[in-house]
């Protein structure tokens, strides 16, 4: 699981705070607020074809289980979640997430988040190049050996990635500043 970092929020776009040579951290500037467009039986598709556009109409993003007798739809399809914040009692949402490399090269994707009991960050996916590049969360059984994978993916030495961090795109219910975590 990715460790949660609470870091205080601005008004207008993605701004990373350091202090000298070091992280403290990154300052909410984008305005998430509203829906773009309203979900449809149009915008359901597998989770490996979201896009960044689609993060950006939709930051969250569920699985479309109670639907898997449609269709064409099997266990891997999402679909928006209609609310524009995170709420209480959520399992397994997939939330737009700027992630930041200790490169300092940065990346759009998503985090698998829980709110139901206490607040869980899970895997992550960065977009990069039209590929999915799954980054494990330290309690997955190979999480060292695919650390390796997603520095390939990248093109890039494992030290230039991880630390890993991310700033959610939306807010849970009754907070004011965004989340923020890394893959150690």
């Amino acid at each position: 699981m990715a460790q949660a970092h609470p870091f205080p929020k601005a008004s207008r776009g993605l701004t990373l705070v350091q202090a000298g040579a070091g992280l403290v951290g990154f300052v909410d500037t984008f305005p998430w607020k509203t829906l773009s467009m309203r979900p449809s039986l149009k915008t359901r598709k597998p989770i490996d074809e979201l896009k960044p556009a689609d993060l950006i109409a939709f930051p969250i993003w569920e699985f479309a289980d109670d639907e898997e007798g449609d269709e064409e739809q099997d266990e891997t399809w999402v679909r928006p979640h209609p609310a524009k914040m995170m709420g209480p009692d959520l399992y397994a949402l997939s939330v737009a997430a700027d992630f930041l490399a200790s490169s300092g090269q940065t990346f759009t994707g998503f985090v698998g988040v829980t709110t139901a009991g206490d607040l869980e960050f899970g895997h992550g996916v960065l977009l990069h190049e039209n590929e999915h590049v799954f980054v494990p969360s330290a309690e997955y059984p190979q999480a060292k050996k695919d650390r390796k994978a997603v520095a390939a993916a990248l093109r890039m030495k494992e030290s230039q990635v991880f630390p890993l961090r991310f700033t959610l795109r939306v807010l849970l219910q009754g907070e004011v500043a965004l989340r923020h975590g890394e893959f150690a």
